[in-house]
């Protein structure tokens, strides 16, 4: 397991399909480059009940934030999206 000593929290906001109720994902990364989470799918959950996956690219804002907690940054780590994209 590699940390690193800082990396970038990319927060992406959705909003439910069901309710419109908005729904928040996070990811950490190594880069500031928003396609490195648009490119990804989160698996939000809503207290209406819905559930399912979503692409980055379908989120309503992303903010991005630097973030100096050390964070496992290999590809396929738990929160990271370093790894190859699922959307080519």
């Amino acid at each position: 397991m590699e940390a690193v000593t800082s990396s970038i929290a990319h927060v992406l906001l959705f909003a439910c399909p069901k309710c419109g109720v908005p729904l928040a994902s996070a990811c950490a990364s190594a880069e500031r480059n928003l396609e490195v989470a648009d490119a990804h799918w989160f698996n939000p959950h809503c207290s209406c009940g819905w559930t399912g996956s979503v692409s980055g690219i379908e989120a309503v804002q992303h903010y991005i934030h630097d973030w100096k907690i050390p964070v496992n940054l290999e590809p396929g780590a738990t929160g990271s999206r370093d790894s190859e994209p699922l959307i080519k």
